[in-house]
Order: C-alpha cells, then sequence, then structure tokens
C-alpha cells in the first residue's frame, strides 16, 4: 500500500478525532465556538478542499474534506445560544466584511489557484476572532483538538499526491496558525495559574 495513502486515512482519521474532541468540549460547556470564524471557515474550507481535488492533492485532501463537513456541523452549533458564544466585537464584525470581500477577487478571476490563495487568506483572517476570545477567556478552546489537528494538517501535507502551491499553501497556513493559537493558549492559561 501507498505511503500517501496512510498518512492521507491517518490525517483523515485525525481530522475526525480532533472534531471529536472540539464537538464533546462544546456539548460540556467547556469551548464555545466564535461563530463569525466558523462561518467563514465552513466557506474556505470547502473551497480548500476543491481546489486540493480538482488539483490531484488525492489522499492529501481527504483530511481537508473531512474537516470541511465537520466544521459546517461546527457553524451550526455555534448558532444555538448555548453551544456558541455571544462575544461578538466590531473587530469580529470587520473581520467578516473584509473575508467577504476578499471572496470577490475569486469570483472575478475564476481561478483555482487564486481561489485557494484567497480562501487561504480568508481562513488567516477568520482566526482573529477566534484569537481575539482566546485572548480574553483562554480556557474557551480546545486545546487537545489544537494538538490534534496540527498533526492532521502536517501529515495531510505529506500525503499530497501532486505538490504545488494549490496543494499546499492551506493545510500549511492552518498548521502555522495552529502553532500560534496553542502557544497563546499554553502562555495564557499558565499565566492565569
Amino acid at each position: 500500500m501507498d505511503i500517501k495513502i496512510i498518512l492521507g486515512a491517518i490525517a483523515a482519521f485525525l481530522a475526525l478525532f480532533s472534531s471529536y474532541l472540539y464537538i464533546k468540549d462544546i456539548f460540556r460547556g467547556n469551548t464555545k465556538p466564535h461563530t463569525y470564524t466558523w462561518l467563514i471557515w465552513s466557506i474556505v474550507t470547502t473551497i480548500a478542499f476543491c481546489g486540493q481535488w480538482v488539483s490531484a492533492g488525492g489522499p492529501g485532501s481527504w483530511a481537508t474534506g473531512v474537516a470541511a463537513i465537520v466544521t459546517i456541523f461546527t457553524l451550526f452549533l455555534s448558532l444555538k445560544g448555548k453551544y456558541g458564544t455571544k462575544d461578538i466585537t466590531n473587530f469580529d464584525k470587520i473581520c467578516l466584511v473584509l473575508a467577504i470581500i476578499s471572496i470577490l477577487p475569486w469570483l472575478l478571476s475564476k481561478s483555482i489557484l487564486w481561489s485557494v490563495i484567497l480562501a487561504t487568506l480568508i481562513d488567516l483572517i477568520a482566526f482573529f476572532p477566534t484569537m481575539r476570545k482566546t485572548w480574553n477567556a483562554p480556557k474557551s478552546e480546545s486545546l487537545g483538538s489544537m494538538y490534534v489537528d496540527a498533526v492532521k494538517h502536517g501529515l495531510s501535507t505529506f500525503s499530497m499526491s501532486n505538490y504545488s502551491l494549490i496543494t499546499l499553501i492551506y493545510p500549511l497556513s492552518v498548521l502555522a496558525t495552529k502553532f500560534v493559537i496553542i502557544s497563546e493558549i499554553i502562555l495564557l492559561r499558565k499565566r492565569q495559574k
């Protein structure tokens, strides 16, 4: 069996497992997903998966596909008052507007490369409301799911059938932001103690 298939399957499993950890924390009341962040992520993860799939990402795209489905589910959970955060600021609204505006060049260009680049940039913008929320409430995010998610993106990168900007920019940028959020959570939780 091809090593890329094995790594892709493990990455897809880790996508499910990290989502399980995150959703379990939501139902326990330990994690409050930020609605604006998850709305943006639902759109861009789906775009990133489509870009990886049509660009022959192969097994490396499986984890992104699983993540797209679970991200949409998490968005619906965040819309329910008892699960999602009500901590929405003007800064969060600006991030949402910027993310929506940044879709326009992609719609005009009709390019898979620009679709994935813009989706990745939008995804990075979407991290800001969650990072702001985490700064104010470091226990409002699931650290365990962040760790598993970071490993998932690392494995999905190595399991791509075709290495190109289209297939790699999204998982590598998300991996970098996961490290930032993990560091933020650890630092702030230590400071609170």
